[in-house]
């Protein structure tokens, strides 16, 4: 035909025509998904953060609140910013449980394993247990209910678990004077909380590594292994708590023993075991250098003057002459039902420790004299930290 080019062909017309419009298509259907996905992205905070202030909510005797969420899909992660629970009856001012910040987030690096486990970080979290006159005025109680809680809220298996600058308090308003103590600065990292065994033979899969300061500038460590999955609980542990400074401890002693010191520094050591329904462990307590002798002592009533007097001459009596220090070794035992302190052996250790040897400070490395196959880690060292307080603030 006059004037058509010869190396047209219709075909490829047709065919670059249906190409275009595939990719259209394709194109519209990109971005129908995006648009989707970014609506999703906008409306899933909301409808989480609704969905969790609802399953709060539900705990007994109990109302929740978290502040917002924040969703991070390239990590499957999502954080909850300023969440606390409270307890919904009586006059309770401080929240049994608050947080500023947890993060729960798929842990990648066990998904090469082929495990689909979670880590959780938790920021400025605190605890407050409190007793007050009636069940109203006090909370208590932390049972399974919270575990529920948790696996509603994040239904992933945890395998990892820090908590950076905690608070435990517990305040007790029926003593005179008030009793308000704690353990702030809290750094825990707990391991392996929902492993089996693993195939080399491990008998506790999981650790756990707490240190915090106490009240007083004690410095506080807790070493454990646990088995997370086994029938009943089975597990080691060992519990260190070093230069802990009386005085800051007055409105204590004076509520719970009535007497208080001037000066003087309080250790504790501890280790114990449980396995098949049955625990037994020890406590070494040690006091170094205590004096009694306070200013307002003249303004005490003349009962509390003879009370302090007796505990003043019974701790000189058990007192090591050589190193000053008063010290015991109490053993006890127990089950899920009951616990037994042995009083008399604790006595007669510390006759034995006053008059004879003093008690070393360290651990013994077995929860009784007589497990010698109870071998548990030593504690490492706690670096010392400043002091901020004689209580912990919340």
């Amino acid at each position: 035909m006059l004037g058509m080019d010869p190396s047209f062909k219709p075909g490829e017309k047709l065919h670059s025509v249906r190409v275009f419009r595939w990719h259209r298509v394709l194109m519209g259907i990109v971005l129908a998904v995006l648009a989707v996905a970014l609506v999703a992205r906008l409306l899933a905070p909301g409808y989480i953060h609704r969905a969790i202030n609802r399953r709060l909510g539900q705990i007994p005797g109990y109302a929740g609140h978290v502040g917002a969420i924040n969703l991070q899909l390239w990590r499957g992660a999502y954080r909850i910013d300023n969440i606390e629970i409270v307890k919904r009856e009586g006059k309770i001012r401080e929240p049994f449980f608050a947080a500023r910040r947890i993060d729960f987030s798929i842990a990648w690096r066990e998904m090469f394993r082929g495990k689909f486990v979670s880590d959780i970080l938790v920021t400025d979290g605190r605890l407050v247990f409190l007793r007050g006159p009636t069940d109203e005025t006090s909370q208590l109680t932390a049972d399974r209910r919270w575990q529920d809680v948790i696996n509603d809220i994040f239904p992933i298996d945890i395998t990892h678990l820090e908590i950076k600058g905690g608070i435990i308090r517990f305040i007790d308003t029926t003593r005179e004077p008030r009793v308000d103590i704690g353990v702030e600065e809290i750094e825990v990292v707990a391991t392996g909380l929902r492993n089996r065994p693993s195939g080399r033979g491990e008998i506790f899969p999981a650790k756990i590594d707490i240190s915090g300061r106490s009240i007083g500038n004690g410095q506080l460590r807790l070493n454990a292994k646990l088995e997370p999955l086994a029938d009943q609980p089975h597990f080691e542990l060992a519990i260190e708590l070093k230069k802990v400074s009386l005085p800051a401890l007055n409105d204590v002693l004076r509520a719970y023993v009535g007497i208080d010191v001037s000066q003087g520094e309080f250790d504790v050591v501890g280790q114990m075991a449980m396995q098949k329904g049955h625990y037994e462990g020890y406590l070494k307590p040690f006091l170094d250098h205590v004096d009694f002798k306070n200013r307002d002592d003249e303004n005490k009533s003349l009962g509390e003057r003879m009370w302090k007097g007796v505990v003043v001459a019974v701790i000189k009596l058990f007192r090591n002459s050589e190193t000053k220090q008063l010290a015991t070794r109490i053993p006890f035992s127990g089950d899920a039902e009951s616990m037994d302190v042995k009083t008399l052996r604790t006595i007669m250790n510390g006759l034995h420790h006053g008059f004879v040897a003093a008690l070393p400070k360290g651990f013994e490395g077995t929860t009784h004299p007589d497990a010698t196959n109870s071998k548990l880690p030593p504690m490492a060292p706690v670096s010392p930290k400043p002091a901020s307080g004689s209580k912990p603030q919340p």
